[in-house]
């Protein structure tokens, strides 16, 4: 899925130039004079023209987004009805066999997914895997010959570069907007995870709450980012919106088609900015704020050479001078791979390799998928629609020790030779729990099965509809 350009994109680019060129040519209209001469209004219509070839190629692409999360409130036994909580945003899509790229916060936790087309076709939507560090997911809807967007790049942009966003804003139907690039590389403290990476294109195109999920394109009609978030007080638009960068969001894809997983590389340092009052509490050798101030290494920087204290100049060639310019630097990179740093110590530019690892909850999901592997098992999170055919009511949730919002996993296949099978594991299966911990996601039955002792027996937990609660003894490979 590599970009390609159409003869309309280059037909689009030729037309810039003059374009600007006639606005900036174009006399400044005297007090007396009333109206544009045609001269004017053929460069301004030049503008709208590539507006609109934008939105005519681009619109089919993007989608409506709706999810609905079951809400069972558990406060008195037997539970009360289940309660569903519905949300929107959009989607793009990526391929014609239809891959779509939306925001993580869009399908957190939803039980169903359904995503609308431009011509009004729905079709049910499943996760294919999401990122929240950075807030994007890929889905998949089954249908084919299906139009897809064409994916530019992010680190070719300027502040100043014209930029579209089309999505379904307030559940209004598709609507496109225009801006600039107003920012790049901004930090807005709006990503809740720890290891959260924010390096988000600001534009000032109206972004509003359902247009998350959708693309934001360059006037060439490529993806250049995801929309994902307004920076407002209200929770509505007052001048500025956020997009992921698609080169990240590329990692993300290409990384869950190909793996089936997210592999980040790790590189093992808290950061901070560099400011006139660390320089001078530090007793920093700088003559101005510049570069990231390392406060603490371990894994992989901690082998590599680098101390507490260390000014980072350069990754990778690159100037840094923010922390999240490291972490998008690194986050393109894969555990095993070498980066070059370039460092200030104690008023000495150093330069050293540093092979990054993988952080410790990657590691945890890859050892529990490779458990699963051996033991013959696929598994994937109970969703409310599954649960319902299955039987699996909140009432029998309730009478597991299961909370609200607490889902175990299902058995999705069992390989026929597999020692699951061969301890009478079924597809459909929900398994709440091994060796006494209740499941409560799938990333906790990950992480369980990654902890459990190899050559060891653990007891899989497992209820099926006919026969209630069983348990299953299964030996982990050493």
């Amino acid at each position: 899925m590599k970009p390609t350009k159409s003869p309309l994109s280059h037909r689009r680019s030729a037309l810039l130039p003059a374009l600007l060129l006639g606005l900036c040519l174009a006399p400044s209209p005297s007090a007396g004079q009333s109206r544009l001469t045609e001269g004017e209004l053929r460069s301004l219509d030049l503008l709208s023209r590539a507006f609109r070839q934008v939105y005519h190629d681009a619109a089919p692409t993007v989608v409506l987004v709706n999810t609905k999360q079951e809400l069972v409130i558990q406060r008195e036994l037997p539970p009360s009805h289940p309660r569903e909580l519905s949300g929107l945003g959009s989607g793009v899509l990526v391929s014609p066999d239809g891959y779509i790229l939306s925001n993580h916060h869009v399908v957190e936790n939803a039980d169903t997914i359904t995503v609308t087309l431009l011509d009004r076709r729905i079709f049910p939507a499943r996760l294919i895997g999401s990122d929240p560090l950075i807030d994007i997911a890929l889905l998949k809807i089954e249908a084919q010959g299906l139009p897809s967007a064409t994916l530019g790049r992010s680190d070719q942009l300027q502040i100043g570069d014209w930029v579209l966003a089309i999505g379904h804003p307030l559940g209004m139907g598709s609507t496109l907007t225009h801006g600039i690039v107003s920012a790049l590389d901004r930090q807005s403290n709006i990503l809740k995870e720890q290891y959260s990476i924010e390096s988000f294109i600001q534009t000032n195109a109206v972004i509003n709450q359902g247009n998350s999920g959708g693309p934001l394109l360059n006037l060439r009609g490529e993806v250049v980012g995801i929309n994902t978030a307004i920076s407002t007080p209200t929770g509505y638009f007052i001048g500025y919106g956020l997009a992921l960068p698609i080169d990240l969001a590329r990692e993300v894809m290409d990384d869950l088609l190909s793996q089936g997983r997210i592999v980040r590389g790790f590189l093992g340092i808290s950061m901070t900015d560099v400011t006139p009052e660390l320089i001078l509490r530090e007793e920093l050798d700088l003559d101005q704020p510049r570069g990231v101030y390392v406060n603490s290494v371990s894994g992989p920087a901690l082998r590599g050479g680098l101390v507490a204290g260390d000014v980072l100049l350069r990754v990778e060639g690159r100037e840094v001078d923010h922390p999240n310019q490291v972490q998008t630097l690194i986050y393109a990179k894969d555990p095993g791979d070498t980066v070059a740093v370039e460092f200030l110590r104690r008023g000495e530019r150093l330069r050293l390799p540093v092979v990054l690892g993988e952080r410790q909850d990657d590691q945890h999901l890859a050892q529990g998928q490779r458990r699963l592997l051996d033991l013959g098992l696929a598994v994937r999170a109970l969703g409310a629609e599954e649960a319902a055919r299955l039987g699996f009511t909140s009432q029998v949730a309730a009478q597991l020790g299961l909370g609200a919002g607490e889902r175990p996993v299902v058995i999705a296949e069992v390989e026929p030779e597999g020692l699951a099978a061969s301890r009478g594991l079924l597809a459909h299966d929900v398994i709440t729990g091994v060796d006494q911990q209740r499941i409560s996601s799938l990333e906790e039955f990950n992480r369980l099965v990654a902890n459990l002792e190899p050559g060891k027996s653990a007891l899989f937990w497992v209820w099926r509809h006919d026969q209630g609660i069983d348990v299953r003894s299964l030996k982990i490979s050493p």
